[in-house]
Order: C-alpha cells, then structure tokens, then sequence
C-alpha cells in the first residue's frame, strides 16, 4: 500500500509543478502588429548590358504566359508577379544570341585568384564537421540514459511487489493448514 500512496503523491507532484511552472502567454492583438499579407508584386532582375533583347518564356503553374518576357537596353529584366506559386523563366527560343561568360582575364589575374582559392580550401578543411551540434546531442542522451534509469527503476518495483504479494499469499497459506 505505501508503494501506491507515494506513486499517487509522485504523479500528484509532478502534474502541480507541471500545472504551476508552465506560463500560459496571451496574445493580445490590437491590429498595430506588422502582417505579412501581400505577395510580391514585382520581380526584377538586373542581367547586365550583354543580355539586352535576350527573350526569355515564363512557366508558371497556371501554364505558359503568351508572350515572351524580353530584357531591356539597360539589362534589367522586369515582370509583374500574379498569384502562382511557382515561376520558370527559360531561355529556350531566344531571337537574340545568349552572352557568354566573359573570358578577358589575362593569366596573372588568373594566377591570383587560384593563390586566393587555396587558402579559403585549407579553412574547409579545418573546420569542425557540420553534423549535430554538441548541446542538443548531450540534452538527447541525458534524456534517453533519464528513461532508461526510469525503466529500469520500474521493473524493480515491480518485482518487489510481485515478492511481497507473493509473501503475503505464502503466508496466509500457512496459517490454514
């Protein structure tokens, strides 16, 4: 019975702190909190002076827009969004010439930025592996070896109790006979 008297008085603990140390927070809204309501209305997208004219096809998960969307004289590529989730630009049929990338470095500036690409490869590789952060493993494994003390606790007091009724039903057979 004092088995069953401390396990209530435990859960009874443990739900009053639970019930007292958990904040309710309420959260009054006047309506002069900021709200993210609006979806862009604009995309804009600076390309450069050599991708003037190019002609790009937009797909958008309502289908194909009709006409194509065309890069101005300054290489500023405007567009009115409507309500899709999704936006495809593609320059597949373009009447103008796509720009290559730009190959006017001469060998010593490509020397240079080679000298430069080394030492940010060496910082790479010093840098501790992006895995699991130590605190929230260390807060995991606390909590699993917790259970598990928790479990282990549990089975004992089972087996005592099995012991001690076993006792009691031992001995009240010997006082029948």
């Amino acid at each position: 019975m004092t088995i069953q008297k401390r396990l209530r008085m435990t859960l009874l603990t443990v739900v009053c702190l639970s019930m007292c140390l958990c904040t309710t927070a309420f959260a009054d809204t006047d309506g002069t909190e900021p709200k993210v309501t609006q979806q862009p209305d604009q995309l804009v997208l600076q390309l450069g002076t050599r991708w003037a004219g190019v002609e790009f096809e937009l797909r958008t998960d309502a289908g194909v827009f009709p006409a194509p969307i065309v890069v101005d004289e300054t290489g500023v590529l405007t567009m009115d969004l409507g309500g899709s989730t999704t936006y495809t630009l593609s320059c597949i049929n373009s009447t103008v010439p796509i720009p290559d990338p730009s190959v006017e470095q001469t060998p010593d500036t490509q020397q240079s930025s080679e000298e430069v690409q080394q030492p940010q490869e060496q910082n790479t590789a010093t840098e501790p592996a992006s895995g699991i952060s130590i605190v929230p493993l260390v807060v995991f494994l606390v909590g699993l070896a917790c259970g598990g003390g928790g479990l282990v606790a549990l089975h004992f007091a089972k087996r005592r109790r099995q012991e001690a009724d076993y006792d009691e039903w031992a001995d009240e057979d010997d006082e029948q006979y």
